[in-house]
């Protein structure tokens, strides 16, 4: 496929996101200031508990119904940075973290591209390195200040150094993602076809460690806290029942077997998504011959792990490496055509509540405005765009596989010496 094709879909797909990543940012600044650092205020009131003694999972900071959700151990990363001063400086602090962390996966990820023969020249690079820290999914956790670069790039370089038979190292990369934020644990079932047992140690092991720590550092009480009240009530399963609210910004196939199927119980709804998704998991591990075709496996199977949990429209970042991998790889062809869409597609993302203030940026009067509004909302109520573009980018990875299946032998085209 020409290079030119390539970097047109690469531009397309990343500078979109980008752009839309700007203007959210922008939104934050200068009409909703009170999201900066919203994320970071928690970590840094969990941290200040511990420095006073107290339960860190009951406190909340000024002005913020949020309280901390991540392991016991974790919240020991915050400390020294509570001892700096007030959230600012934390922030700031956070922040260049932040930013080295993402030049360091854009290096990672140019160098993966190219060690597949394609040339990522500095354009490409600075655009790469954009989407990673500022996309339109990347800048809401940049401006709350949270985590989900830090982890993207452990989970990314875990990646990156399993295809690099580097086993040991991706399995500890792998594990802090899974450990913070749980649901990418679930990619240990890509560790599983790919045999890599080794990383499966390290990674289990890794955990089990942090574990231990954290009941080291907190006592099991902490820790049972931790486990039925912070974990266990995430799994939110009643937002589900009578149909997902529209302006509820989860991304799952949930949201639309919820809407179908108002009256089941809702814990069926993750049995609908498993059954749904499982095929076409299975259909993209099937006969996996080359690096195209077990990136296309690993997109699938990230896109299945965001599609069944309830995950929130942030958690897009995590296809980061096989989705920009991808754009540079994928043959020509119908399957590319439908992920570029899809990907393209996913860019925006939003949920309904996002709706009305969206088309209030038109010239319309107001009774037309809320006409379009109500029109969207029932598309919303089955599913967001982030929703529909995973999905259609799915769609190009079967065709893609289709596209490429070799076609079967017959008579005409028997080796010499064979017969039916």
């Amino acid at each position: 496929m020409p290079l030119s094709t390539t970097r047109r879909d690469v531009w397309l797909v990343l500078g979109s996101a980008v752009l839309l990543g700007v203007g959210l940012g922008l939104y934050y600044v200068l009409a909703w200031p009170v999201k900066i650092g919203l994320n970071y205020r928690v970590y840094d009131a969990a941290a200040r508990a511990v420095l006073a003694g107290r339960d860190f999972y009951a406190v909340t900071p000024p002005s913020s119904r949020f309280h901390y959700l991540y392991p016991p151990v974790t919240v020991l990363a915050f400390v020294p940075l509570a001892r700096l001063g007030e959230w600012p400086v934390g922030y700031a602090i956070m922040t260049v973290v932040t930013v080295a962390a993402s030049g360091w996966l854009t290096l990672l990820l140019a160098g993966y591209v190219e060690s597949m023969g394609y040339r990522v020249p500095r354009g490409d690079r600075l655009l790469v390195g954009a989407f990673v820290l500022a996309s339109v999914h990347a800048v809401p956790s940049l401006a709350y200040g949270q985590v989900n670069h830090l982890l993207v790039a452990a989970f990314a370089a875990g990646l990156v150094w399993l295809d690099r038979d580097r086993e040991w190292l991706a399995g500890v990369a792998l594990a802090l993602p899974a450990f913070v934020k749980v649901f990418p644990a679930a990619v240990g079932l890509w560790l599983l076809y790919r045999r890599a047992w080794r990383a499966i140690v390290a990674a289990v092991g890794t955990a089990v460690a942090l574990s231990l720590a954290g009941l080291a550092a907190f006592g099991p009480a902490t820790y049972r806290t931790y486990v039925f009240d912070v974990l266990l009530a995430r799994r939110d399963t009643q937002a589900f029942a009578g149909g997902l609210d529209p302006g509820v910004s989860y991304v799952t196939l949930r949201r639309p077997l919820s809407v179908l199927f108002p009256t089941v119980d809702p814990t069926w709804y993750a049995a609908g998504a498993a059954a749904l998704l499982a095929p076409v998991v299975a259909a993209l591990y099937w006969r996996t011959r080359t690096t195209t075709d077990r990136l296309v496996a690993l997109y699938g199977t990230l896109v299945a792990i965001l599609l069944f949990f309830p995950s929130l429209l942030l958690y897009y970042v995590y296809l980061t490496f096989p989705l920009v991998v991808l754009l540079y790889d994928l043959p020509q062809g119908w399957g590319r055509r439908l992920f570029v869409a899809g990907t393209l597609l996913a860019t925006l993302s939003l949920s309904f509540n996002a709706v009305p203030r969206l088309v209030g940026l038109f010239p319309l009067a107001p009774e037309t405005a809320t006409r379009i509004t109500a029109m969207l909302r029932p598309v919303f109520a089955f599913g967001t765009p982030v929703l529909y573009g995973c999905l259609l980018s799915l769609v190009g990875c079967l065709v893609y596989r289709l596209e490429r299946e070799p076609a079967p032998r017959t008579a005409d085209t028997a080796s010499p010496g064979t017969s039916d």
